[in-house]
């Protein structure tokens, strides 16, 4: 009688160890790949498919530009920003589909492996990401092209400056997204950021 009792259990504590890793994977930002469930890459469409319908998007040209809309505790609104690009059907498969290359986040429930998340400053980013530089002439913009992660401050990034937003994308392919641009296109679908 107690056999089956303990492969209930033993059952039990795998299931809740695969529900813990689920759990951690689902908040895990992974450079040059991935940001929780939704990974770069050619096969985009099944990930756009497993999110709600985005608050906005701007689309033309095969491109697309989408923004999803959450509040947090504090009231503040973070933003999850996906651009992808529609598979072009003479050489990338699947064919009619549509290929993730930039994913952006402000909320601080997405981290690292190393525990990196928005509102990190920018020393401690750069003991995590040595390869983090400067792309524009503000400072607000840090990316490690090699790994494929970017970071973005408010203002020009100081000691103290918390990070306001991450992205991955293909290491060596940035195209990143500032909250600038995030807020053009919810200003344009009538949402005031």
């Amino acid at each position: 009688m107690k056999q089956p009792r303990i492969a209930v259990l033993v059952i039990a504590l795998l299931g809740a160890a695969a529900l813990r890793d689920v759990s951690a994977q689902s908040s895990l930002i992974v450079a040059g790949q991935s940001i929780g469930q939704t990974h770069l890459g050619r096969f985009g469409a099944a990930y756009l498919a497993k999110l709600p319908k985005p608050d906005a998007d701007d689309s033309g040209m095969g491109k697309y530009r989408s923004v999803w809309l959450s509040k947090n505790q504090a009231g503040r609104k973070d933003t999850l920003y996906i651009f992808s690009v529609a598979n072009d059907p003479r050489d990338i498969q699947p064919r009619n589909g549509v290929s993730i290359r930039l994913i952006r986040v402000t909320s601080p429930w997405y981290h690292t492996a190393n525990s990196i998340s928005t509102g990190n400053a920018l020393p401690k980013i750069l003991r995590s990401f040595p390869g983090a530089r400067p792309t524009d002439q503000d400072q607000t913009l840090y990316d490690d092209a090699e790994q494929g992660i970017a970071f973005e401050f408010a203002g020009r990034a100081t000691a103290g400056s918390p990070c306001i937003a991450i992205m991955v994308h293909p290491p060596g392919k940035a195209n990143l997204t500032t909250a600038r641009d995030v807020n053009d296109i919810l200003r344009a679908n009538g949402i005031q950021p």
